[in-house]
């Protein structure tokens, strides 16, 4: 059981978050920032797109640590029919007893 811990402990994750129905898009001035007790660091957007005739943004952002706290700050007055979020990252294979990210499921 431990193994499946120590997989998932050496695993980078992605944050997925979608805004569907919405009027924002890649070019709007929105940000991600962690939270911690005593300060707020903006995390870096590693993909914006916008698909279904630009009605959903799609973004990705790395997680620096597994236990966050993280707030999606969306200026202005645009419309958000539905919002759906995700991690994701790649698969992990034990290697020499230690755990280690498959190298053909890592982000790029």
């Amino acid at each position: 059981m431990q193994l499946i811990f120590d997989l998932l402990n050496s695993q980078p994750f992605t944050l997925n978050i979608d805004l569907v129905q919405t009027a924002f898009n890649c070019q709007d001035s929105f940000y991600v920032q962690r939270v911690t007790a005593y300060a707020t660091i903006q995390l870096p957007i590693a993909w914006c797109q916008t698909t279904y005739n630009n009605t959903t943004l799609s973004l990705s952002i790395l997680l620096p640590v597994h236990t966050i706290s993280a707030q999606l700050i969306l200026p202005g007055v645009k419309t958000i029919g539905a919002i759906r979020v995700g991690l994701s990252g790649p698969s992990a294979v034990e290697e020499d007893g230690r755990p280690k990210a498959n190298p053909r499921d890592e982000i790029e």
